[in-house]
């Protein structure tokens, strides 16, 4: 699957620290509120590559559950344990490993997400508007909204 992709609902994510994960195809995606701010990235640490979070939802850090790294709203690794004694990594090393981020839009109380970070945002707001309720992702919403079916909550593609 590539395009746009119906993540989840915005009210999931209204407090800062809230996010929320799924998958476009077989491409882990999250999206986190930072401050207010909406940040989608990869959902996989630079590190070593594990899932970072692997629930549906929460609130807390972008912290990878293997060793401990903990990105910032940029995608940044910003507090790496040992990085003094084992990386020594300075600001210009840690910008190499940051996240690879994903397009976010908000249209209709719908989060959705796209992997490419120049696509257009208006487009989930104009399929909401010419009435779609199954998304060309083949997420299916129900006339007030509420995700009835969403392609992103499981992977897609192969191992």
């Amino acid at each position: 699957m590539t395009g746009w992709a119906l993540l989840g609902q915005a009210r999931d994510l209204a407090d800062h620290g809230q996010w929320i994960t799924g998958w476009i195809g077989s491409i882990p995606v999250l999206v986190r509120n930072f401050s207010g701010a909406l940040r989608g990235f990869r959902n996989v640490c630079s590190h070593r590559f594990a899932l970072m979070l692997t629930t549906p939802s929460g609130k807390g850090p972008l912290r990878c559950p293997y060793h401990a790294w903990i990105y910032d709203a940029d995608g940044v690794p910003k507090a790496i344990p040992f990085n003094d004694s084992d990386f020594h990594l300075d600001d210009a090393g840690r910008r190499a490993l940051a996240l690879p981020p994903v397009s976010v839009a908000v249209a209709g109380g719908l989060v959705f997400v796209h992997p490419d970070t120049g696509a257009d945002p208006v487009i989930p707001g104009i399929w909401l508007e010419q009435g779609m309720r199954t998304l060309p992702d083949g997420s299916v919403i129900s006339a007030d909204g509420a995700i009835q079916y969403r392609s992103t909550q499981t992977r897609g593609g192969a191992c």
